[in-house]
Formats: structure tokens, sequence, C-alpha cells
């Protein structure tokens, strides 16, 4: 059962109060337990009903207005929130880890001993699921809900899940809508019909306990020998393509789960792949904004919240950095120019494109300080969750910047009901 918090609002003891409400706050109404009534059909006001958050024990109307009223103190200040934070909470908040194998070689499928240690020592921010993490329904909902429970604060749940040859959840045990590739959606006229894919997607990830998806994919398909996008596009028409992964992440959001408009400033148009090597986008400004910048004007003009950054090299913006490490493209190009108030996530940080040429902690200190919020899959992510500390105390990561990044994490988790709520159990 929850119980109410007793709460001072005395100025005085305000950073007092939000302290002790870090302390103590448990875990979410986010994972999904239940939900077994949903049938993934047409019918979206039904799904939105059968779509809430069901909690292990006491009521959920109960709970949602208490944790409500909580959620409104935390949207009045939520920089006393931060306040109230460690250093190292901070640092935790930005990073989302992924763990797919345990220090034996074998899938890691369960919490366990050695992953708990993780979670509770560096706090993370968000987590990343992969086909090695998951083997059937019911072991992916336990594994989920035990991740949540091992977090004071609520965590992003991702998955990749785009549909055609970038599916995690299709396949083994479970049950889940198999989509065609983007391209083969793309011929599709109605744009009703996306946002419906989109909102099949996040029903049934919803029901499994996820709360992100790493999808949809915003690049333009203009290089037939692109070895990583190709298909992953829904065309060469870059207003076709802004219009319809849009349509999509819309209907992602009906159902409570985030999408992520990925790879910016965009990845179609390039011979190689950021996996494996650095890649250069030798495009000028006016070829930018007239194709690969398009789709993702379209996103932020409906208000997606997250966009993915591109490993990619664009010297007509950065000559030195790629798009993840530069502060003319997050802050510049995507913020100022293009009007994006949202979080932006890394792509990956343990492909080639970076670890080839940047030390792991480096290059989360270079991502943080170009404007980039939160680090999706650092390399060595004890090591860099120390350095991003260290970095703060010795200067060469501002504070300042450190809060704005956990104040867009935190602002973002909100109205997916990914705040703490206070518990009358602390664990």
């Amino acid at each position: 059962m929850i119980q109410q918090n007793t709460i001072n609002t005395k100025r005085d003891r305000k950073k007092n109060r939000y302290a002790a409400l870090i302390l103590c706050c448990m875990l979410l109404l986010v994972f999904v337990s239940g939900c077994s009534k949903n049938t993934l059909n047409s019918n979206k006001e039904k799904d939105n009903q059968q779509n809430k958050t069901d909690l292990p024990k006491g009521s959920v109307e109960e709970t949602k207005d208490e944790c409500n009223e909580h959620n409104q103190e935390i949207q009045e200040t939520k920089e006393g929130l931060i306040e109230g934070m460690t250093l190292e909470e901070k640092a935790g908040q930005v990073l989302m880890l992924a763990f797919r194998n345990d220090s034996e070689g074998r899938s890691v499928t369960h919490m366990d001993k050695e992953l708990e240690k993780m979670i509770t020592t560096i706090k993370p921010g968000g987590v990343i699921l992969f086909s090695e993490n998951i083997e059937e329904e019911e072991q992916i909902k336990t594994f989920i809900r035990d991740l949540q429970l091992s977090s004071k604060i609520p965590m992003f749940v991702a998955v990749d899940e785009e549909g055609g040859r970038v599916s995690r959840l299709t396949g083994k045990n479970m049950d889940f809508p198999t989509l065609p590739a983007n391209r083969y959606l793309g011929q599709e006229k109605e744009i009703g019909f996306i946002q419906e894919t989109g909102h099949q997607l996040g029903s049934r990830m919803k029901e499994l306990g996820f709360n992100m998806n790493m999808a949809p994919v915003a690049d333009v398909d203009s290089n037939p020998q692109n070895p990583v996008i190709g298909d992953r596009s829904f065309g060469a028409d870059p207003y076709k393509v802004g219009e319809m992964a849009t349509a999509q992440a819309l209907g992602m959001i009906e159902t409570g789960v985030i999408p992520v408009l990925k790879h910016f400033p965009g990845h179609g148009d390039t011979s190689e792949d950021t996996h494996f090597q650095q890649v250069v986008l030798h495009h000028t400004k006016e070829r930018m904004q007239s194709i690969e910048l398009i789709p993702f004007q379209k996103g932020i003009d409906k208000n997606l919240p997250v966009i993915m950054t591109a490993h990619i090299m664009v010297p007509a913006y950065d000559e030195h950095y790629p798009a993840t490490l530069s502060k003319e493209i997050v802050e510049g190009l995507l913020r100022q120019e293009m009007g994006f108030n949202g979080m932006v996530i890394t792509d990956a940080l343990d492909m080639a494109a970076i670890t080839e040429s940047w030390d792991n902690s480096q290059a989360a200190i270079k991502a943080l300080d170009a404007g980039v919020d939160m680090l999706l899959m650092p390399p060595e992510p004890e090591k860099v969750h120390k350095e991003i500390i260290e970095a703060v105390r010795e200067g060469r990561l501002k504070e300042e910047r450190l809060n704005e990044a956990v104040l867009r994490i935190l602002k973002l988790k909100e109205p997916f009901e990914l705040m703490p709520c206070p518990l009358q159990n602390d664990k």
C-alpha cells in the first residue's frame, strides 16, 4: 500500500524534503504485469482503457491519485528535486545500460546479484534489452518488473522494435505483431494505417513492461549502396518519410510508449556503417536542409519527445567531431536552428565510429558537453559513471550542463508515469 507523505511546504525545508524523497522512493507505475485482455485490434479507445498499469498490490486508482498529487508537486519545482540528488545519482540518470551477457558469457535473462549490483551502484536512468535478454512473455515481464524494483527512480526500459529485420520481440516464444520493413509500409497511402502500426507495437510493448522504443527510423533512403539503413527507411521522399515516421511515433505515444526518432542528422545517404568505422557525409548545408533534415523537422513540429544522434561526420557543420559529440550539431543545429526542446540520446556508444577514435569516458564527457542528455550503451559503464562524477568535480564538465540533462530526462519521465512515487516500505 502507498502511504501519503507529509510534506512541509516551508521554503527553507524544500531541499531536505527532496533529498529525503529521493532516498525513500521505490517504484513505479510503469511496468505492466497484466493487461492480458488487450487484443491489439484497431479499437484505440478500448486499448487505451486496457493499457493502464497494474501494480502487484493495492488499488490502481488510489495509487494514481496519490502519485498524481505527488508528481504535481515535482512538476512545480523539478529543479528542487535535482538539488536533492547526489552527484552520483545525477551521473547515473544520464546512462542507459545494456547487459546482453554476464561475466561468464551467458545470456542475461533474469535479475541476479551481478546485475543488481550494477543497477544499485550506477543507478541508471534507463536500460535497453536485446534478443539475448528475451525468452518468452512471462520471463520478460518478470525481468522488467525486477529491474524496475531495483531502482529508486523509475527507468526507461527500451528495445529496438522497428519491424522488418530490426525486431527483438518476434520469434522464439513471443506472441508479438510482425511488421514488414518500413520500405514496404512506405508504399501505403493511408497515413492512418501507419499510425495504427505504431499503436499496435506500443500496445504490445506496454503489456510486456517496455516504455521506450528505439524507433521509428527517420532516415531517407537516398543511397542504394547504404549497408545499414536501406529498407529500414520509409522511402526516398523526405516529406513522406517525415509524415510516416511521425505518424508511427504518435501511434506509440497513444499507448504510453516513448518513441525515439533516429538517426539525426540523417544516415540514409551513407555508403558505410558506423557500427564498423567512421562515416563521413560530405553534403552541403543546403542539401541537408532539403533532404536529410526534413523528416526530423516534421517530428519536431509535432513535439516528438526524443531524437537519437548518429555517429556520422558532417563537415559542413563540424569538421572535427561526429554528430554525437558535436556541440555545433546538437546545440547549434538541432536545438537552436530546428527548435528541438526534447531529450537527445546517443546511438550506441560501443560502435566503432566512436570507440576507434575516442576513449570511452572521453566520448561520454564530450557527448554530454555537446548537449546530449542520455548516453546509450557506454562501454565500461562503471568507469564512465565515475568519470562523469570526476569531470564535474574537476570542472571538465559543468554541473549546470549535467543538471540540464537530468532535468530533461525527468521532464520526459513524468508524463509517462515514470516519476518516483513514495512507498510505505523502502527497499
